[in-house]
């Protein structure tokens, strides 16, 4: 966010869509968890209005330097191997709820927009839209939701895929005590930050999100029948 200083439609767009983003993350997890006979992420009260448990400071310092972050997984009875798969299908629902959203942000570019590309810039994500505010904004949003898809993806915690794999992984001593060290350890959260920041710190530094965004978006885009340069 902070190379958007100058650009209110890309300062709201982040903000609203990054705020919209971990609350739809979670209701989707928690009532994915329910489908699948799992109470543990309600009693969690990961339902309430509160946003204390739903995002570390470390992803908050995240999204004010890049412009994404991630949101905190929902606590879920993943003890029981039996389970797995069912805990799995539930954590996967965090993932494909960023998806919907930034495919109808789309739509809705679609309706408010004319014509728009995405691009990475030396550092960030730069988008152009030819014509108005509402247009760049809801262009942001799926910008910003499109991102937290890309983070969420990547396989080391405290991400949702770091936990799918070693939620589905083997049991042996040294698959946990690589999970240990990824996650008591914060390993896996000094990899995350470095995978965000380090391309934004230093130029020229290749960006996983930024590489994965512009092909994401026109790829979702396309289905809508829309034309993102």
């Amino acid at each position: 966010m902070l190379f958007h200083l100058a650009e209110p439609a890309a300062l709201l767009g982040i903000a609203v869509a990054f705020l919209l983003g971990v609350y739809a993350h979670d209701a989707a997890q928690v009532l994915a968890a329910r489908l699948v006979r799992d109470p543990t992420p309600m009693r969690a009260g990961r339902l309430t209005t509160g946003i204390k448990h739903r995002l570390s400071p470390y992803s908050g310092l995240a999204v004010v330097i890049v412009g994404h972050g991630w949101a905190e997984s929902v606590p879920m009875n993943d003890v029981w191997r039996k389970r797995r798969f069912h805990v799995a299908a539930a954590v996967l629902a965090g993932p494909v709820v960023y998806l919907l959203l930034a495919l109808g942000s789309l739509a809705l570019f679609q309706i408010l927009g004319d014509h728009a590309s995405i691009e990475l810039g030396s550092r960030v994500t730069e988008v152009t839209v030819a014509n108005s505010f509402a247009a760049e904004l809801t262009l942001w949003l799926a910008v910003t939701f499109g991102s937290m898809l890309i983070v969420s993806l990547i396989p080391v915690p405290p991400t949702d895929a770091g936990r799918l794999v070693f939620l589905l992984g083997p049991t042996s001593a040294g698959w946990r005590n690589a999970h240990y060290r990824l996650t008591e350890g914060n390993i896996g959260l000094v990899i995350l930050l470095a995978l965000l920041l380090l391309p934004v710190l230093f130029a020229g530094f290749p960006s996983v999100v930024g590489q994965l965004i512009g092909p994401l978006l026109r790829g979702l885009a396309s289905l809508i029948g829309l034309n993102l340069g």
